[in-house]
């Protein structure tokens, strides 16, 4: 059996909605969004078994693009599922890709963030090593 790494490691989570979550036209906030594709992304860590709650490296959003495709409408006790993979890596950051979808696979929202990893104490980057990350010592996932 091979073991999965960030290179080819995909995830999809649930997320909840909540109704403060919506903004007045009865549609998810913009703003929400952002939330949602990190609530996807630390599932995506964990399911990939990364977990940097009791590490010193945080990783931080060095860039965020985010297209809205369509609107989701109000449901305050809806969800929406989220689809992290994998793009590209470079010395210091790495990218992945993200959409939101809605349950019955309608894409809502296509996302791409890179990211950097962070010393929380030293303030210091530290190099993109993801497959490195996979022997940071945490919690168990």
């Amino acid at each position: 059996m091979s073991v999965r790494t960030p290179l080819d490691f995909a995830h999809a989570c649930e997320v909840a909605l909540r109704p403060n979550d919506f903004d007045w036209a009865g549609h998810l906030n913009n703003s929400v969004h952002v939330q949602i594709l990190e609530a996807g992304r630390w599932q995506w860590g964990l399911a990939l078994g990364v977990d940097l709650r009791d590490s010193t490296l945080v990783a931080v959003v060095l860039q965020l693009q985010l297209d809205y495709l369509k609107a989701v409408d109000w449901d305050p006790v809806g969800r929406v599922v989220v689809r992290t993979a994998f793009a590209e890596q470079s010395t210091y950051s790495f990218t992945l890709t993200q959409d939101i979808e809605q349950p019955d696979g309608t894409v809502v929202a296509r996302g791409r963030v890179r990211l950097g990893l962070v010393d929380r104490d030293t303030k210091r980057i530290h190099r993109a090593d993801l497959q490195a990350l996979l022997d940071v010592p945490g919690r168990a996932a």
